[in-house]
């Protein structure tokens, strides 16, 4: 989508910061105070660019204020479901409710281009093209040039179209509703301050800049716009955001050295700038053999900084590239090792054992006859699922079912108190499911289609939430890069910073091949462009092909990887592993961002080995000690040489009066100890 000709023109002013997230929050500070002079704190509306760092500026600007007073703020998305919610009816879907209801409204959609006829026989297609459907509501932009564009937007209006009838409205359409309220005679009504302050100016999209113009009115306006850090604007529009409006008046905010090696790091990807050596924080290299090896390395060494006295689990950050099965595998792969995790773009509906059971029940309740009754899952009370089927009602029978198998007591019994929270998170969206088709006119309110909408909410659980924003579990921050900038965490863990992943291949759909998105004009993202595109963009020059198409979107993944390092305030860990998961273990080189790094950055270092400190660790170091003495008595058979079996036998022995004093842990670990010699002797096969 090359850059828009059109300049906006604002009555207020835009102080532009140099790179750094204490930059931000000085320049943030500084210009709230100065509107505290003349404005009551109620009075000064801040606005952010994302919700996930509504919660940083609150916290930062609270310290202008005294008592138990607290900083109004707000992001763009939160404030239009706030107008909306005063001066509409319609209901807004949550993203779950929007994508069930797109798959049934795609589901015997006649395409009429060639192209999308027969995509549209692949079991992805609905998934692929809610994708691009989605980006197209959230900009409000109409394709003209490319036919199935066209089409994929004629059939978005239609659902729109088919959502107004029925009195719902999905997020996508949020901002350009609320945008309609704020130019009609409904203003008045929902504007209550006098001045904005709006930061993260340079994540504005035009649709959000329409809508901040709007909104502000007469009021005071000040925006703050970091340089070299958009990510999420520059994914749909080229250059600085300078290059598309401009203010009645502009400044440019104060320059400080970064204070922190992460910080100076992260400026360093952001402007390829090297500064002096701030001496103060950690950037480290943890580098393993495999993808796996590497989240238990990550595991072990957040279990080390959590066994300092003053750490915590949610000091600690993991940033993947992607969203979706990038932050789950983190995840899964940290509840493995005992770690809480947190996230605000993964849910964890997909596997939670409580949806599972609800997920169950609605199966058998779903089933006409016993012939389709489930043969998988959790075995249920079958007096208990009769009576549920008699009660009138999906939710009312559904909480029932929760109430009388003891589900909650369950979750709290089984579950740790963080892991206890988000299960009943996921209750609770299970009943609001239940309650929406009994609420909605133009679906089935029956067990079957609750079956459909819960099933359909299991399997996608992992995609990203666009809108979510503080819905937090507690424990270890998980989640993609985009969604921590300006945030703060002591320790920010980097995963996969090998060449495939940062730069890896441009990458904007699923519906389409890159070389057709490339050389699609209309098409809601950054293509068809030239070389004075890219440096208008991007101050660095990393390696890539000729091709501006490719450079900009190299630049753009480096550029992730700033805002990733601008987050760690005391350590920065970047992650790497040497061998692909391939059959031929193919060798995976460092990424290009972090080799340069390397090599320009003194302080860049490779990370300590915290030894053995996370429970996964030990049970990895058990289980190979054991192999390992295998091994030796094998090879004294073998190779007639001499081994200590007084040595071995006290050493097992000692694993052995470990296990005895671990309770039910170690009776686990010692059937998986037993399970190791049955198969090295050769009792059992794989």
């Amino acid at each position: 989508m090359p850059s828009s000709s059109i300049r906006s023109r604002f009555d207020g002013t835009l102080v532009t910061v140099p790179f750094g997230g204490d930059n931000v929050e000085r320049t943030a500070r500084d210009e709230y105070r100065t509107l505290l002079d003349e404005y009551d704190s109620e009075d000064v509306l801040v606005l952010t660019g994302a919700p996930t760092s509504s919660d940083t500026f609150r916290e930062t600007l609270g310290e202008e204020l005294s008592g138990a007073a607290t900083p109004y703020v707000s992001s763009l998305v939160v404030h239009a479901t706030d107008v909306l919610n005063q001066t509409d009816e319609r209901v807004i879907l949550s993203d779950a409710l929007r994508r069930e209801l797109l798959h049934r409204f795609l589901a015997d959609y006649e395409w009429e281009t060639e192209y999308l006829q027969r995509a549209a026989e692949q079991p992805s297609f609905i998934d692929h093209v809610d994708q691009v459907m989605d980006t197209i509501s959230w900009q409000t932009i109409t394709p003209e040039e490319t036919p199935e564009l066209r089409e994929i937007t004629a059939a978005l209006d239609a659902f729109h179209e088919w959502l107004a009838e029925h009195d719902h409205i999905e997020r996508g359409q949020l901002i350009s509703e609320a945008l309609d309220v704020l130019t009609g005679d409904g203003r008045d009504a929902v504007v209550d301050f006098e001045a904005v302050l709006a930061v993260e100016f340079e994540e504005f999209f035009p649709l959000d800049r329409a809508y901040l113009d709007a909104l502000a009115g007469d009021s005071e306006l000040v925006c703050i716009a970091e340089e070299n850090a958009s990510v999420r604007r520059t994914w749909v529009e080229t250059g600085p955001v300078t290059d598309h409006v401009s203010f009645s008046e502009s400044r440019r905010g104060d320059s400080e050295t970064p204070s922190t090696r992460p910080a100076a790091t992260a400026a360093y990807f952001a402007e390829e700038t090297v500064s002096a050596d701030p001496e103060t924080g950690s950037v480290s290299v943890l580098a393993a053999d495999s993808s796996d090896e590497q989240l238990a390395e990550i595991a072990n060494e957040i279990e080390a900084l959590v066994a300092q006295q003053d750490w915590s689990y949610d000091d600690i950050a993991v940033a993947t590239k992607q969203s979706g099965s990038a932050v789950t595998d983190v995840i899964e792969a940290f509840e493995r090792s005992g770690i809480p995790t947190e996230s605000t773009t993964v849910t964890g509906f997909g596997d939670d054992p409580a949806i599972r059971e609800l997920l169950a029940v609605v199966r058998h309740l779903a089933a006409d006859d016993d012939d389709d009754v489930p043969g998988h899952g959790p075995d249920l009370d079958e007096e208990r699922v009769d009576r549920a089927a008699e009660i009138d009602g999906l939710e009312e029978a559904l909480r029932w079912w929760a109430t009388e198998s003891g589900l909650k007591a369950q979750i709290a019994e089984r579950a740790s108190p963080l892991d206890a929270r988000a299960e009943f998170g996921n209750v609770r969206r299970a009943f609001r499911m239940a309650a929406f088709l009994e609420d909605t006119e133009f679906m089935e309110a029956t067990w079957a289609s609750l079956a459909e909408m819960l099933e359909r909410a299991h399997e996608y659980a992992p995609q990203q939430n666009q809108t979510s924003a503080t819905e937090l579990d507690g424990g270890v921050r998980v989640d993609h890069l985009q969604a921590i900038k300006n945030e703060s965490f002591r320790a920010v863990f980097l995963v996969n910073l090998v060449d495939s992943e940062y730069p890896g291949d441009p990458f904007l759909s699923r519906l389409f091949p890159t070389e057709r998105v490339a050389s699609m004009p209309d098409y809601p993202g950054v293509t068809q462009l030239d070389d004075g595109e890219v440096g208008a963009t991007f101050p660095t020059t990393s390696t890539a092909s000729g091709r501006p198409f490719a450079q900009y979107h190299t630049e753009h993944a480096r550029r992730r990887l700033a805002v990733g390092a601008g987050a760690a305030s005391e350590r920065l860990y970047c992650c790497l592993y040497e061998f692909e998961d391939t059959a031929l273990e193919e060798r995976a080189q460092a990424s290009r961002f972090l080799t340069a790094a390397y090599d320009d950055l003194p302080w860049v270092t490779e990370a300590d080995d915290p030894g053995i400190t996370s429970e996964r660790a030990a049970e990895e170091y058990l289980l190979s000690r054991v192999d390992d003495a295998l091994a030796e008595v094998s090879r004294a058979t073998s190779q007639d040489v001499t081994v200590s079996l007084d040595e071995v036998e006290a050493e097992l022995g000692e694993i052995q009066e470990l296990l005895e004093r671990s309770g039910a842990r170690g009776e686990e670990l010692r059937k998986a100890l037993r399970a190791r010699v049955e198969l090295a002797t050769g009792e059992v096969r794989r």
